[in-house]
């Protein structure tokens, strides 16, 4: 916009306005190397709410693009932004749009916004999966504690349905993962059926108090009985509880949810599998 400057300063002439300094950053490129355009890599500030990315991550992110603070320095919060921006430190190098680094630099920001923070801020998608505000009022340290489930593996917020939608499921296994039924549960020699009965036995047991650590180290030693390893013994179990071989900490998900539907979920996918 260099060639617009000198229009902009006669119309606040003509205004009567003081005329600002006026600064011009260098050109932003998208990871193709062709500039930014409104027909070439644009984007509004609503879709990238809408994909997830929080704001002190955008404004984070696009401070950098031909500023830095000091060449090393990523991560900055906004009132440091404030204080220590100087026309000095921009470049005259062209910036790349490079939304790899932005997944990133949202994921740091995810990490350390804190539970109740992040319930508000993935209030969209939850919903999408079965929550409403009644069961959050109703139940908030259920949804608190789904925050440690994700917060090191989230990029972006929409992806949390994705994550964690088998938490609203109930009793029920609603998406039974084919790839995994096949890759764990009927591997041969795999003993997935021994496996999620030995789970189950020890899952069923209220003596064992219902948390993480202690059901984990209940099954472990009863997988160490039958002589099944651990990933042949908690694998089964995550893709019955999970739906897929790939979830959020299985043990701390368990506890989040009631016995009963746990338990229910184990049985439908041994009848469902294995027919017992």
């Amino acid at each position: 916009h260099l060639s617009n400057t000198p229009r902009q300063i006669l119309i606040y002439e003509a205004l009567g306005f003081d005329v600002p300094t006026f600064a011009h950053l260098s050109m932003i490129l998208g990871p193709d190397g062709k500039k930014l355009s409104k027909r070439h890599g644009a984007a509004s500030v609503e879709e990238f709410c809408e994909r997830g990315y929080l704001p002190d991550a955008m404004v984070n992110f696009l401070a950098l693009l031909g500023w830095s603070l000091d060449g090393e320095t990523t991560l900055i919060d906004r009132t440091t932004l404030c204080e220590k921006f100087s026309l000095d430190r921009v470049t005259k190098k062209d910036a790349v749009f490079d939304e790899t680094k932005l997944d990133w630099m949202n994921g740091q920001y995810v990490k350390d916004m804190g539970a109740n923070a992040w319930v508000q801020a993935s209030l969209p998608w939850l919903l999408e999966i079965g929550a409403t505000p009644e069961d959050i009022a109703a139940r908030p340290d259920f949804y608190l504690g789904l925050y440690p489930l994700v917060a090191e593996r989230l990029t972006r917020l929409d992806d949390v349905a994705n994550k964690l939608a088998f938490m609203f499921w109930g009793p029920e296994v609603r998406e039974l993962d084919e790839k995994s039924v096949t890759k764990v549960l009927k591997k041969e020699g795999a003993r997935a059926d021994e496996a999620l009965a030995a789970c189950r036995s020890v899952l069923a047991d209220e003596s064992v108090a219902w948390e993480a650590e202690p059901l984990q180290e209940a099954c472990r030693a009863r997988g160490e009985e039958l002589e099944l390893k651990p990933k042949l013994l908690f694998q089964p179990l995550r893709v019955a509880v999970c739906g897929n071989m790939v979830s959020p900490p299985l043990f701390e998900s368990i506890e989040l949810l009631p016995r009963e539907d746990v338990l229910a979920r184990i049985d439908y996918v041994t009848k469902e599998v294995f027919g017992g």
